[in-house]
């Protein structure tokens, strides 16, 4: 993981013009830093025959990260991580230093802009777009200098 310092900005919900309810930061977030969007114990493995047998199924399919063999989901639907409500962007303004939970800015960001992901770097083997297509190369994440 990169050197660079955690900023300060408090990520909150709220009506996104890219899709229903997105994320934004109360501050200014400077290229580099890391932004505090999950809390690490906010996530759990759930296999695939599980998540699509539960009544949560949909929840699963929504918010869940498809990788081999399950989803990584939400400990509690009701008491959600702000990451969790990330949108994709194909230029998105937050990547993972890690492939999983820590995020870092790609560029300075303003106070309203929208923090976005891009969901097909979520995992190396299936499209998070689409869910559960599996796509065929790597693609590889920049790292933080």
């Amino acid at each position: 993981m990169g050197q660079g310092k955690w900023s300060k900005a408090l990520v909150h919900l709220r009506p996104s013009k890219i899709d229903g309810i997105g994320c934004f930061a109360d501050i200014a977030i400077k290229s580099g830093e890391f932004v505090r969007v999950w809390d690490t114990d906010d996530s759990k493995w759930v296999p695939l025959k599980e998540a699509h047998a539960s009544r949560y199924r949909n929840l699963y399919k929504r918010f869940g990260i498809r990788s081999s063999g399950g989803y990584w989901a939400p400990v509690d639907f009701l008491r959600m991580s702000a990451g969790w409500y990330m949108n994709h962007s194909t230029s998105p303004n937050l990547q993972s230093d890690d492939g999983e939970v820590t995020y870092f800015a790609l560029e300075d960001i303003p106070v309203g802009e929208e923090l976005t992901i891009d969901y097909r770097r979520m995992d190396e083997e299936f499209d998070n777009l689409s869910r559960d297509v599996v796509i065929g190369k790597k693609r590889p994440f920049r790292k933080l200098s």
